[in-house]
């Protein structure tokens, strides 16, 4: 049986106790490129789907591919973000603006009908 980056074997001595061995399937190396894969996935919630990498290099390039879209996204969020700040700036600075003007009608002693246009 095998799970995660490690090889499980169960046997049964004569005396009928179970002994397990753990034998790891993997490099170092490779382990921890799984391990970082997990981290990802896990972090950046794309889920534990159907499809998954079979190789090194496929991890690699999952790894690659998952911290690119995460850029896209953080780049997407952060430019609707500024736009939606501006259009809010723009209104700000209108109603600064007739705040201003309403002053200058009430100091400048305009009738009420002017200043409510």
């Amino acid at each position: 049986e095998v799970s995660g980056i490690y090889s499980v074997d169960v046997t049964t001595t004569v005396e009928g106790r179970r002994q397990v061995e753990l034998t790891m399937k993997s490099t170092a190396a490779e382990a921890y490129i799984n391990s970082l894969y997990w981290a990802y996935i896990t972090m950046i919630t794309t889920g534990f789907g159907d499809i998954v990498p079979l190789h090194i290099a496929e991890t690699a390039w999952c790894i690659f591919s998952m911290f690119v879209g995460v850029i896209i996204t953080a780049l997407t969020i952060a430019n609707l973000q500024r736009t939606i700040g501006q259009f809010d700036a723009a209104r700000l600075n209108f109603q600064r603006k007739m705040e201003l003007i309403k002053i200058f009608m009430q100091y400048r002693c305009l009738p009420k009908d002017i200043q409510d246009r």
